[in-house]
Parts: C-alpha cells; sequence; structure tokens
C-alpha cells in the first residue's frame, strides 16, 4: 500500500515505535490482526508496511543495517533510493570538487539518502521535494543518521526556485514521471527544459540520470563530465558534472567502479573515449569483460590500451590477453574451450571439462540463459562460464573459467 503523509507522521511517534518493535506473526494477514488489538486499522496497516519495507531494505543490502532498520520511506521512494554506498562517495566527490563546508541545494531529495551522503562528507545540505511525504521521510532519516544538523528540508517544486549563480546543486529527477521508468529527459520530472538550463543557471553540480540515456541527449548538456557509475556489477548512474573552469568542448566522458564497505567505499576510474580502436587479433588465453560502467562510457579501446589488451572484433566488447589482469574495471575469465556456438557442442565441452554449474553470458545473441544454465550444468564440480557470441552470421562459444585475480 501507498503511505499517506498522515501515516508517515504516525509511524515517526512513540507509539508507532512500541508496534514496529513488536513480536509479530510471520503471515502478513495475522500481523495485521496482532497489531489491529492495539491500534486502528490505518495505524496498523502503516506498521505492517513499513516493517516490510525496512526489511526490503535490509535484505537488499543497498543501506547498512541499523540504517534500514530506523528508516522511514514508501515503496516509491525505497526504488528510487540511491544506494548508501553511492550517496557516501558522491558526497565525497561533491567534497572534493566544491569544498568541505559548501551548502549543496539537494533537489528531488526523496528519502534523503544523497542528503546524508553529502553531509557525511561535511557539506551543508538544503533538501527540497515537492512531495510532503519525502521530505518527511528524508527529515526523520537523516536526524536517525545523526546528520541532522547539516541538513534542512523543505517542500517546494525544483522548477520555481530561485538560484544564486554561485549555487552549487544537485538533482536526482523522478524518472517515473510518465508512469514508469524512462531514461529520455522528456519523461523526467521536473522536466527537460529545466534540467538542460540548470547548468547555466548554477555554479556547479551534478545530475544524476539513467545510464541508458542516448549519448546524443547527454553529450547536448551543458555539463563538463558525463561520469557512468557502476556498483556490484551493474552500472546503476550516470552522473553529469558541471562547474569545473576549465572544461570546454563536449563533456568527456569517465568510468567509475565503486565497491566496499556503505560508509567507507572505494572507488577506481577510467577516462573514457579518448583512446585510438584496439587491435584486432586472435583470441588470447584470457578472456577479459569489461565493466559495464566501461562499456556504458564507451570506455573499452581505453581499458585496451591501459592494459595492453586486444579486441578479436570492433563489434564485440569483450577484450583478450594472454595474462589475467588485476583491475576492478573488468572481469577476468581464462579460456579453456572455444566451440560453435551450438547448445549440443556446449554441452559437449561442459562435460568434457568437468563441468558442474554453468553461467551463460551472451553478446549480440538472444538467448535463454536461465534454460541453457539448467540444461547444460553437468555432473562434475567446476564453476564455468559461457560467454558466446555472434560474429556477422556465425555463433561462437568460449568456455571458460572465471578467475580471481586477486588470489592468484
Amino acid at each position: 500500500m501507498s503511505l499517506t503523509l498522515d501515516q508517515l507522521e504516525f509511524l515517526r511517534t512513540d507509539a508507532a515505535a512500541a508496534l514496529l518493535a513488536a513480536e509479530l506473526p510471520d503471515d502478513p494477514l495475522h500481523a495485521i490482526q496482532t497489531l489491529r488489538k492495539r491500534c486502528g486499522p490505518d495505524e496498523a496497516a502503516a506498521v505492517a508496511t513499513l516493517r516490510t519495507l525496512r526489511l526490503r531494505a535490509e535484505r537488499s543490502r543497498r543501506f547498512p543495517a541499523g540504517m534500514a532498520r530506523q528508516m522511514l520511506a514508501t515503496d516509491k521512494l525505497l526504488q528510487q533510493a540511491s544506494s548508501y554506498r553511492l550517496a557516501v562517495w558522491k558526497g565525497r566527490c561533491f567534497a572534493e570538487r566544491f569544498g568541505c563546508g559548501a551548502e549543496v541545494v539537494d533537489l528531488c531529495c526523496g528519502l534523503g539518502a544523497d542528503a546524508i551522503g553529502l553531509a557525511t562528507a561535511g557539506l551543508r545540505v538544503r533538501g527540497v521535494d515537492v512531495s510532503a511525504e519525502a521530505v518527511l521521510c528524508a527529515a526523520h532519516n537523516a536526524a536517525a543518521a545523526g546528520a541532522g544538523e547539516r541538513c534542512r528540508f523543505e517542500t517546494a517544486d525544483a522548477a520555481e526556485l530561485e538560484f544564486n549563480p554561485a549555487a552549487i546543486v544537485y538533482v536526482d529527477p523522478d524518472r517515473r514521471a510518465a508512469g514508469r521508468r524512462s531514461a529520455e529527459l522528456s519523461d523526467h520530472r521536473p522536466g527537460e527544459a529545466f534540467l538542460r538550463e540548470l547548468p547555466r543557471r548554477t555554479g556547479g553540480g551534478a545530475m544524476k540520470l539513467s545510464p541508458a540515456l542516448p549519448y546524443r541527449q547527454a553529450e547536448q548538456l551543458p555539463v563538463g563530465e558525463l561520469e557512468y557509475v557502476s556498483e556490484s556489477g551493474t552500472c546503476r548512474q550516470l552522473v553529469a558534472w558541471w562547474g569545473d573552469p576549465s572544461a570546454s568542448g563536449p563533456p568527456r566522458r569517465r568510468a567509475t567502479v565503486v565497491w566496499g564497505p556503505p560508509d567507507e567505499p572505494e572507488s577506481a576510474s577510467l577516462p573514457a573515449g579518448q583512446a585510438p580502436r584496439a587491435r584486432a587479433r586472435r583470441p588470447g588465453r584470457w578472456l577479459i569483460e569489461p565493466d559495464p560502467a566501461v562499456l556504458a562510457a564507451g570506455g573499452v579501446d581505453d581499458l585496451a590500451a591501459a592494459e595492453g589488451l586486444w579486441r578479436i572484433d570492433h563489434a564485440l566488447g569483450w577484450l583478450f590477453a594472454d595474462r589475467p589482469i588485476d583491475s576492478p574495471m573488468a572481469v577476468c575469465f581464462r579460456v579453456l574451450d572455444a566451440v560453435p556456438g551450438r547448445r549440443r557442442d556446449v554441452g559437449l565441452a561442459v562435460r568434457r571439462l568437468g563441468g558442474g554449474t554453468v553461467e551463460v553470458k551472451p553478446r549480440g545473441v538472444k538467448l535463454d540463459t536461465d534454460a541453457l544454465q539448467r540444461r547444460l550444468r553437468g555432473r562434475g564440480s567446476r564453476r564455468l562460464a559461457v560467454l558466446w557470441y555472434r560474429i556477422g552470421e556465425h555463433q561462437r562459444a568460449f568456455v571458460c573459467e572465471r578467475a580471481d585475480v586477486s588470489g592468484q
């Protein structure tokens, strides 16, 4: 259910805290019936909903367990929120670019994850959201995280605000304003015209966009850098930065990978779109799969240049080497066999190599990977990966073993 403002206000009371901490049956219907003995139907529904949302937040591992257990959120706000790891990383980036202690106007602040990340980095935050429910949640969450003194929140429409020309701004527009998730700027709220004009109206900042935003749209934004950011093997965000007086011409591109403890994240970056096209050769003994952020940023050739790698075809995003590389920007696979891209040939190779569980990773070919992984599973104990691809009319597959480079 969607929590109302009245329900969210109730959930901040001492009475709600006692209900949220109570032992309840696992069955949702029985849990509601138990709660109804101690409060009204709206309050019982609110408590049950928030318990479910907190459990979902904790199980997602996008937030520290302690933060998830105290969180105030609605279903929509939880879906839209940045992970705490990325929020802390982004806060550090703001502090490095614009100075620790600066004030950042956090537009479309949602449940406050990014505001908390900014405050944790020593910045002062003015959070703004058109939703009174979001503002209430953000204020609660910032206080619970110990960041309340550095944050203040208000209900307002970002599109109607006046900005100081020197203002530092962060905006995370609603990508579901049209009722479905969309990468197109025209479907965002605040709208496309506001987002394109914001960098010209302010001194610096960043906007969080979909990494699936077409290049033609991203490169037309009046920003200095387009940073494609991945976490846990998925490209999560495109962060468009502005405010660097030395930036000129089309925006630079960068791929960044973020990992590590949520409150102490590590990161690595790779400039993208600058290296010449990598040479094409026969496959090497190691297949190097670039991180999704590298692929999204168009940085495959930059990774090849940085690590001395090559391609086998310029239409294929995989790279090859005669040695593994130790880089957070890629995953390494030891090539054990190369066979035609037919299930029979792949299955024979898996059995010959003593394969057990099989991971299928296609490129340029549509496959039912779940069904294939079940069918290819062998009786052995070896964990294998099948990297299945198409070049022209021909399908081929590399049967590989995922490498733990750090242990070599």
